[in-house]
């Protein structure tokens, strides 16, 4: 999660009125994940006995995938030239972005991206799904909500993204944002809000690990600053360090310490949909909102 502009609204942790953790919050996740995360757990543990393929890389791509086929042939088919093919040889991430219409992210975010996970081993390839998403039929369906849209069965994740998709890429979706005054340009999550994050729940953006909506921003670098973060919780939880300059702390630079970095290049596998790396099973929300 992130919160709106600016270094003291980074994260929930460098809050200075962030409220603490109390016994009614650690029975509300409790309660929360029987009814949003059981769901999931039965197909991942099914999931977890029926694929033994190999995945030699770490990506969450079985080899055999990755040595051609119809996966490779139907991101090729959806995506075009943006798409560079698989290699069982290399850490791919593919990131696939959905974009409401009206909403952008710059060329200048998308090269910062995939040079700076590729600096790191990770081959990131930043594929921009090639329809737009009707704002009026989305706003009626969906809203700038983040359940509405990353969880649940008739979600916009569980709807509109192809389940071959969600198997091997990472979906980020880019929404305009709430129309609210008090809340403009920012995502409603009934979860943070449940907890006591955010302004009354609405944060700049949301992840769910494998998937994550951002709201649209025109500052070239708080865009930068935003993407990022999100697509960095497909394995990383926010800094508590003070020193943390990185974009999971006081957001100073457009960039992971080197402990993330090797963090997240361990969990590159978790772009699985069935990897079980679900909003309430992430250590984040335990760390952060469970700890006394």
């Amino acid at each position: 999660m992130s919160h709106r502009d600016g270094a003291s609204r980074e994260t929930e942790n460098d809050s200075d009125d962030a409220p603490r953790p109390t016994a009614s919050r650690r029975s509300l996740l409790s309660a929360l994940a029987g009814a949003t995360v059981l769901p999931f757990t039965s197909g991942t543990l099914a999931y977890a006995r029926a694929t033994p393929d190999a995945d030699h890389d770490g990506d969450g791509l079985p080899d055999a995938d990755e040595a051609g086929g119809s996966l490779e042939r139907a991101f090729a088919d959806t995506f075009g030239d943006q798409f560079d093919g698989f290699d069982p040889e290399r850490r791919d991430l593919l990131i696939d972005v959905r974009y409401v219409e009206g909403t952008d992210v710059s060329s200048g975010t998308k090269a910062t991206i995939e040079r700076l996970f590729r600096r790191e081993g990770i081959y990131a390839q930043w594929l921009d799904y090639p329809d737009r998403y009707d704002r009026d039929t989305f706003e009626r369906r969906y809203g700038p909500n983040a359940r509405s849209l990353l969880w649940g069965g008739e979600s916009f994740y569980r709807t509109e993204v192809e389940r071959r998709f969600r198997n091997a890429a990472l979906q980020l979706i880019v929404v305009p944002g709430r129309a609210h005054p008090e809340y403009s340009g920012l995502v409603y999550s009934p979860v943070t809000d449940a907890l006591g994050g955010g302004e009354d729940g609405n944060v700049n953006g949301f992840s769910m690990g494998n998937r994550a909506v951002v709201a649209d921003r025109d500052d070239p670098r708080e865009e930068r600053r935003l993407v990022l973060h999100e697509l960095a919780h497909l394995g990383l939880c926010h800094a508590d360090d003070p020193n943390n300059r990185g974009v999971m702390g006081a957001g100073e630079r457009i960039d992971l310490t080197d402990r993330e970095w090797d963090l997240l290049r361990q969990r590159v596998d978790s772009v699985q949909d069935s990897s079980g790396y679900d909003v309430l099973f992430r250590p984040c929300l335990r760390e952060q909102w469970l700890s006394d």
